[in-house]
């Protein structure tokens, strides 16, 4: 089992951290939204001295991950002393860093980030894991002028990404190509009850075209091409926005592109209590099955809430097969009443 340490602000002071509450230490991710741990602690005679390093802006270090302390209850129960904290991972620290020049054009993302971190990369470094040139050239107005946070999120949003930190690296993945497909099934009445979730078709499309690159002559180098989802049949014909990339020039490479575009499924989103645990990460697919509306789909694992000190104790999921970020999905479910 890891050990929970502790260390001041300044890093000069570090102990591993006895007497928590077992059963209130908890690990919560959501993708692209937060990543923190919280615990309870009570001072005993046994850790006097890693208590009092609990404090504003002490570092928390678990499983190989560093969190910042940013908000703590302290107070006492009779002559017991307690302190209940939140500790937000290191990453989200670069919100205080700040890019005051701005940018104009079409750029990648790689491009996005270089112009962000040249104001100073603060101790952070970063990787984008391109998988088969998934991510295009985004054309940006006025890009900067934000701190490196907010700005990351506009990437992130704009390049449909996901950023995965360790420590202070930085990994910047295609939001289609992170996480593995396992074998985990989650079914209603079989390791949940208790499921909330919203289902929509305002996305669903059956058809799209693609453009390719134009010559000098200004005729394409392939004729466009339309691609007709199998879904047509069900849901009729429905347009979706069109692809123009000049990247392509052959016919072939653009017709994968439009089968891996084309948005003709229904948007599922939920969180699900599963009843036992069950071997999930970040980013991994599983079968959702709610036989009440004949839902069987592959949906990705976007939130996570973990209770690693209860031995068994299963963990809260959050799925999603679309694009919503954790705040639009949940701030839906409260506005239908369903939180």
């Amino acid at each position: 089992m890891n050990d929970i340490v502790i260390a001041n602000f300044e890093q000069t002071k570090e102990e591993i951290l006895v007497g928590v509450d077992r059963d209130s230490f908890f690990e919560n991710w959501q993708e692209n939204e937060t990543w923190e741990v919280g615990f309870l602690v009570m001072k005993t005679k046994d850790n006097a001295h890693s208590f009092d390093l609990v404090d504003y802006e002490s570092s928390v270090f678990w499983n190989g991950q560093e969190f910042i302390i940013k908000q703590m209850k302290d107070y006492a129960v009779g002559a017991q002393r307690f302190k209940e904290v939140v500790a937000t991972h290191v990453y989200y620290t670069i919100q205080d860093g700040y890019q005051y020049e701005q940018m104009t054009g079409t750029f990648s993302i790689n491009q996005c980030l270089s112009h962000i971190f040249a104001a100073g990369a603060r101790g952070f470094s970063y990787e984008v894991i391109n998988t088969n040139g998934v991510f295009s050239r985004i054309e940006q107005e006025n890009f900067g002028g934000g701190n490196y946070l907010k700005l990351i999120d506009e990437v992130l949003s704009d390049y449909d990404a996901v950023v995965i930190p360790d420590n202070k690296h930085l990994r910047f993945y295609p939001r289609s190509y992170y996480g593995n497909e396992t074998q985990e099934q989650i079914r209603y009445k079989f390791n949940t009850d208790e499921v909330h979730f919203e289902i929509d078709t305002y996305s669903l499309k059956t058809q799209i075209r693609g453009f390719g690159k134009k010559k000098e002559d200004d005729s394409y180098y392939f004729s466009p091409i339309t691609y007709t989802s199998p879904e047509s049949a069900k849901w009729g014909v429905r347009i979706q926005d069109p692809v123009s990339d000049d990247r392509f020039t052959v016919a072939s490479s653009m017709s994968a592109r439009l089968r891996r575009d084309i948005h003709d499924y229904p948007d599922i989103s939920g969180t699900v209590n599963i009843k036992w645990a069950i071997d999930l990460n970040r980013g991994d697919k599983v079968t959702f099955v709610y036989e009440p509306l004949n839902v069987c789909q592959m949906i990705q694992v976007v939130g996570l809430k973990k209770y690693p000190l209860i031995p068994n104790k299963p963990p809260e999921v959050t799925l999603s097969n679309n694009k919503k970020t954790m705040t639009n999905i949940l701030a839906g479910l409260k506005k239908k009443g369903v939180l």
